[in-house]
């Protein structure tokens, strides 16, 4: 039997990040030129957890009862961002231009240089 939605437990209240594995067949080049524009996919991301906050309740508010703001989902809120971000980076440190695709990132951090 459900517990009512105020009576159950967070199962979030303790996540200190999210992560999905996601495994693409195929998916094994580091970079190429095949891209699959428009089509939507899940990929591993951590936030902060201030800012997850902030942006899960902005969508939720902004879904309920602000329409016009044309947010829906986290993914309005999220893809908008990180296209503007991305976009002034290729004008920083490419020219205008975009990068050089990349259809799956090495695993991992880095190495410090």
């Amino acid at each position: 039997m459900s517990q009512p939605p105020e009576a159950a437990p967070d199962p979030a209240a303790d996540v200190k990040e999210i992560t999905v594995a996601v495994t693409v067949p195929g998916d094994d080049q580091a970079t190429g030129t095949e891209a699959h524009p428009g089509r939507r996919v899940q990929r591993t991301v951590n936030f902060d957890r201030d800012v997850l906050e902030r942006a899960r309740a902005a969508a939720t508010y902004l879904a309920a009862y602000e329409p016009a703001a044309g947010v829906r989902s986290l993914a309005d809120i999220v893809n908008p961002a990180v296209e503007a971000y991305v976009a002034d980076l290729e004008r920083r440190f490419n020219g205008g231009e975009a990068f050089r695709p990349v259809h799956r990132m090495p695993p991992g951090r880095p190495a410090r240089r």
